[in-house]
């Protein structure tokens, strides 16, 4: 089987890396898409410990169409008869940057007819319901003339772990707060800081790190209600997933927030993910004193500053976070922000810049470096 974890463009080294790690064959490495050879076991797994990703298909398959006639041609070429039954629901989303066939919707169509025409003739019946409760969300994108076709397993997107229960406005993804730590210097025997942790989404990612739980193990999957699925093989991957859970009771990991709701719904989410040793702080961070954190990580996702009237309050707060972070001893700093002059502003050159995305903002991941 071939398969197909996709991701926020900027994380795919992380998502293959991932990948490796759980011993699965990557094959092609694109812009937002990793591909990789396995069986059912290993899209289970890949669903339950992703961090980085944020759906896993089954690669049903990648060619090039310039007509509608030959794009329902080689839909119809496709075995979907091997997961889709005659009772399965199999709705069609589509997307097209640069193609002769621009229409979204007229793809979704021609998508459709073919796989119902396939269908039928493979299942031998002239009725498809779609009442049997099982989803298989059909994925099409269309580059120019070349199309990439897969089944959707994962559901809701892999980012939705389902601690999060309350968030605050334009909360970062955890997908993203997951790629933030991991591309951080922070090790669980060290202390992690956020001094802008709103719903504590990064500390949440880096505390489930330290327990190596698996972030996909407490929410459903669309793989849960296909019949094909060996059911031994989901109870193999939970229970080795549970196993592997070693809870630290030692973590070193604060949140500060101005906003006393924010630091409730980062108390109750944390809870939520299994940890209420995490320690969270309703403090307004000019007030905070840097001066009394050393050899600690940072990682940030200070306010933006997008619209207009909060532009010169934002860059006012990134000079005085300069100021604040050059009493600290020791400390590495990673950052992000839509703001290119960070730097600048910050008042001191970064060790390492990388771009990334924040849904579709984009930003850039500034890395300062501590004494080791």
């Amino acid at each position: 089987m071939e398969l197909i974890a996709t991701c926020a463009f900027g994380l795919e080294k992380l998502v293959h890396d991932e990948i490796k790690k759980l011993g699965l064959w990557v094959t092609k490495t694109e812009d937002g898409r990793i591909t990789f050879n396995g069986d059912e076991l290993a899209l289970i797994r890949a669903n339950l410990w992703l961090r980085c990703a944020d759906r896993i298909q089954i690669k049903m398959g990648e060619f090039v169409a310039q007509t509608f006639d030959e794009l329902f041609d080689r839909i119809n070429s496709l075995e979907w008869e091997k997961y889709i039954g005659k009772d399965d629901a199999f709705p069609v989303d589509a997307t097209s940057v640069k193609s002769i066939l621009h229409s979204e919707p007229a793809i979704q169509s021609i998508v459709k007819k073919s796989i119902v025409k396939r269908l039928m003739q493979k299942h031998s019946t002239e009725i498809l319901p779609e009442n049997s409760g099982a989803i298989y969300q059909i994925i099409v994108k269309a580059n120019k003339s070349q199309f990439v076709v897969g089944i959707d397993s994962s559901g809701d997107s892999l980012h939705k772990r389902g601690y999060r229960t309350k968030a605050n406005l334009a909360p970062i993804k955890e997908t993203l707060a997951a790629a933030l730590v991991k591309l951080s210097d922070w090790t669980p025997e060290r202390t992690l800081v956020d001094p802008f942790c709103g719903s504590g989404t990064i500390l949440i990612e880096a505390a489930l790190m330290a327990a190596n739980k698996a972030p996909g193990l407490t929410r459903p999957f669309a793989f849960h209600q296909w019949k094909w699925i060996d059911r031994k093989n989901i109870a193999d991957a939970y229970l080795e997933a549970n196993q592997a859970v070693k809870l630290k009771q030692e973590l070193k990991i604060f949140g500060f927030d101005i906003d006393p709701s924010a630091i409730k719904n980062a108390q109750e989410n944390a809870a939520h993910a299994g940890f209420k040793n995490l320690e969270f702080e309703c403090a307004d961070f000019n007030n905070l004193d840097f001066g009394k954190f050393e050899n600690c990580t940072f990682i940030a996702n200070p306010p933006y500053g997008e619209r207009l009237e909060d532009k010169a309050r934002v860059e006012e707060m990134y000079r005085e976070f300069g100021k604040k972070f050059r009493n600290n001893k020791n400390c590495s700093l990673f950052l992000i922000t839509s703001n290119e002059n960070f730097p600048k502003l910050f008042g001191r050159p970064a060790d390492k810049n990388r771009k990334l995305f924040n849904g579709k903002i984009r930003c850039y991941l500034f890395s300062w470096f501590g004494e080791k």
